[in-house]
């Protein structure tokens, strides 16, 4: 089986994500593929099929989908039959804030395949007519990008984990390893307090008396980014914040967020934002003025 990788492409700055609606009679895209990001479908006509390597679903108006990080998927269509239906795609941990820490580890590819949880929707009709709702309401903020539709977007996307969580009564969620929160909020709050400083793992792995490796292995497994992801995804939030509320220039930025050397911050906030830091501010303060 020949795997093609699909690029999600983010039109906004601030979310990590990719809202799609399509009205085709195309039979298939192409080809069996994958992505990093979690993918949902929601189907508003038609039907379609999503092939998946364990099962086939059959979707039709009303329905939903979940695809887990890099799950090979394959979507067809019948000839000459109009499927309309909305695709997000989106990066967990680009929602990855205080209050989510933990749950986040709940809906890690690694620890469960999350096209299990589709299992919820064929047996809780109230699930799905929520969660197909929350799907929509999503695209309409996206399409419509009325003020503050960014923070909309950013609630219905949790509000679709919580939706998930709250309903799964079949324990899909409830893996047998409980995430010990309490000893991992000491190194959360130490890098919060350090951003501005050199923040390293021998550190952190003293401060909830783990040795090094352990340290790295349970944080990754728990989290399901490395320690070091981690803490340049805080860095560059804490830089996204002081580009929007400072006038600073890039080189006082990159400073005050931990990353002196200006060429390694800019090929980070690229990285994630797949734009410099000016362009950035350009855009969000072209938006808002």
């Amino acid at each position: 089986m020949e795997l093609y990788k699909e690029p999600i492409v983010y039109n906004d700055p601030l979310l990590r994500i990719q809202i799609r609606s399509f009205h085709t009679t195309v039979i298939c895209q192409h080809g069996w593929h994958f992505h990093p990001e979690l993918e949902i479908i929601a189907v508003r006509s038609g039907t379609m099929e999503i092939h998946t390597p364990e099962e086939v679903y059959q979707l039709r108006a009303g329905d939903v989908l979940i695809l887990g990080s890099c799950h090979p998927h394959l979507d067809l269509r019948k000839p000459n039959q109009v499927v309309d239906y909305v695709v997000i795609q989106f990066e967990l941990g680009a929602f990855l804030d205080s209050n989510m820490l933990p749950f986040l580890y709940l809906f890690q590819e690694s620890l469960m395949p999350l096209v299990k949880l589709n299992s919820l929707f064929r047996d809780n009709a109230e699930l799905r007519k929520q969660f197909y709702t929350t799907v929509l309401e999503l695209h309409r903020e996206h399409e419509q990008r009325q003020r503050g539709y960014e923070m909309a977007i950013n609630y219905l996307v949790k509000k679709s984990l919580f939706l998930l969580l709250r309903h799964d009564n079949e324990g899909k969620l409830d893996h047998n390893r409980s995430m010990n929160y309490a000893k991992l909020k000491l190194v959360f709050d130490y890098v919060e307090a350090h951003l501005s400083d050199k923040i390293t793992v021998e550190q952190a792995s003293l401060l909830v008396n783990f040795s090094y490796t352990y340290f790295l292995k349970y944080f990754k497994q728990t989290l399901g980014m490395t320690f070091t992801d981690y803490v340049i995804h805080r860095r560059i939030k804490y830089a996204e914040r002081l580009l929007l509320t400072e006038d600073l220039s890039i080189a006082q930025i990159a400073e005050q967020v931990g990353l002196p050397n200006i060429s390694h911050f800019y090929k980070l906030f690229k990285r994630i934002h797949h734009c410099s830091p000016k362009s950035f501010k350009d855009t969000i303060h072209g938006r808002s003025g």
